[in-house]
């Protein structure tokens, strides 16, 4: 039986599925989930544990890479890669005669410091369907990051600064890695920073980046959270013009840029849009589909009417899935 309470708890375990409530032991996909809270134990791969870092200072933490099953207690658990960023995965649990997988974060796009979502048959499949909407139909990155580079040479040739907004771990290292081997010269916040230093610790190549400096930026490009564009550092900047990176739907760009001032926006995701929420479900051909996350209920309707069992999980919910 599966409770969805703040999490998926596995009944008659002590495995949750991303609590987000202090929990005995749980499973945690990636190192960008929200309402973060610290279990007793926390089983995730190597990356993600470096990323939360002082986090889990007081938790027990089991590292898993990927594809290295491990038994606990009668259930075989196995943690395969989810697409999503650097360590993100997904959770293969066996109990023998039906096999369930918990999603997490997933995305099926070709990324540069990512590797591929994994897919294979399971009986349920528990899935986090973030863009479950058809409004919501992400690029392949390469199309996602040209516009972009033509922005930045535009904004260059100039005389002006290019300031990215971006979130400073995941979506920016794709893009900062792409733009090194582009020949452009990178000025990252601290934030943005550390965790590029994080993924080179694991092997990522970067090129031409350095901490920023509010006195040597000429001919740099700035790399910061959406959070900063209010700094002083960033006001300062006289010449600048400013791109945001947003995995919304294209009607709602311009409320965006004017939040944030930015002169353009740009789509890059590094979540499955609807068509790859649909393609993933079509891969794995569960008997059931359980779904939790915003549009929950929309996506459930929509793998409906393509004859699945699937149903949006609302809390607090009890599930015989097993």
């Amino acid at each position: 039986m599966i409770e969805y309470n703040e999490g998926i708890h596995l009944k008659g375990t002590d495995l949750w599925f991303d609590s987000k409530k202090k929990a005995g032991l749980s499973f945690i996909s990636n190192a960008n989930i929200s309402k973060f809270t610290p279990s007793e134990k926390i089983i995730a791969t190597p990356e993600t544990i470096k990323f939360l870092d002082k986090k889990i200072k007081k938790s027990v933490v089991l590292a898993c890479p990927f594809y290295r099953p491990f038994a606990l207690g009668n259930l075989q658990v196995e943690l395969v890669p989810s697409g999503h960023m650097l360590g993100s995965s997904q959770i293969i649990v066996d109990k023998g005669d039906k096999t369930l997988i918990y999603t997490g974060d997933i995305n099926l796009k070709k990324l540069p410091t990512v590797e591929p979502a994994y897919t294979k048959h399971c009986d349920v499949l528990v899935m986090k369907c973030t863009y479950g909407l058809p409004d919501y139909i992400f690029p392949p990155f390469d199309e996602s990051i040209e516009p972009l580079i033509r922005f930045i040479n535009e904004t260059l040739s100039s005389d002006s600064t290019p300031v990215i907004l971006v979130e400073p771990v995941g979506k920016a290292q794709d893009i900062i890695k792409v733009l090194g081997e582009n020949g452009f010269k990178l000025s990252l916040h601290k934030s943005v920073y550390k965790a590029t230093k994080i993924y080179e610790e694991v092997g990522i190549e970067f090129r031409d980046y350095e901490l920023f400096r509010p006195t040597d930026i000429e001919e740099k490009i700035v790399i910061i959270p959406p959070d900063k564009i209010e700094s002083n550092n960033i006001k300062n900047i006289k010449r600048k013009k400013v791109a945001i990176i947003i995995e919304w739907a294209v009607e709602e760009k311009s409320a965006i840029k004017s939040a944030f001032k930015a002169n353009e926006a740009f789509t890059f995701s590094n979540h499955a849009g609807y068509n790859e929420l649909l393609q993933y479900v079509e891969y794995v051909s569960p008997e059931k589909v359980y779904l939790i996350d915003k549009h929950a209920i929309e996506f459930a309707g929509s793998l409906q009417k393509k004859g699945y069992q699937a149903m949006a999980l609302e809390e607090p919910t009890q599930l015989n899935l097993l």
